[in-house]
């Protein structure tokens, strides 16, 4: 009687021991998608160049339920003249779709920062894309220090493995430490 009762507790405390395991997120750890250009996953968020029609469709499969577009308008509707219409393919899709316009350093504002937080918070699994992930990596950096109380060579460990590159550290062969300066 004992040794049923013991290995229904074993085969139990194993399960629960894996699906924990499944549930622990590493602070540095990004999925790079090799499936789509510069597609990754940083918990649950989906940071990408913009994204095909495949990848959308794909994203949605994997229970993304939001996009937060950075891209500018003129970018859109370039993209919409030969592409497709993202925002009205998100609606059809059942996608929440935001966008929030960052044209280039100008637009690196405060607001835009913090536009862009109340935008992401939360924990459903969103896409956040503009043209090459650049502006995404760069954004998502600066909302890591900022909300996530990360610092900025924590935040610089996750944006290298994004598109986030010093070039001269290349140069140096090595990784430059970072601190905020108020």
């Amino acid at each position: 009687m004992k040794t049923p009762i013991i290995a229904l507790m074993l085969s139990l405390f194993l399960a629960f021991s894996s699906q924990a395991k499944n549930k622990i997120v590493k602070t540095d750890s990004v999925i790079i998608n090799k499936d789509f250009k510069s597609s990754f996953k940083y918990q649950n968020y989906y940071l990408s160049a913009q994204p095909s029609l495949e990848a959308l469709r794909w994203y949605k499969s994997q229970d993304a339920m939001a996009i937060v577009n950075l891209r500018t308008e003129k970018e859109n509707k370039a993209f919409a003249d030969y592409a497709f219409n993202e925002e009205n393919m998100a609606k059809e899709m059942g996608l929440d779709y935001h966008s929030l316009p960052i044209g280039g350093s100008k637009d690196y504002t405060p607001e835009n920062l913090e536009a862009f937080a109340k935008l992401i918070e939360g924990d459903k699994k969103m896409l956040i894309h503009c043209r090459s992930a650049g502006r995404v990596t760069i954004l998502f950096m600066a909302y890591l220090i900022k909300y996530k109380d990360y610092t900025a060579n924590q935040a610089a460990k996750v944006g290298r493995q994004l598109k986030f590159s010093l070039p001269f550290e290349k140069m140096l062969d090595t990784e430059i430490s970072l601190d905020l300066v108020n």
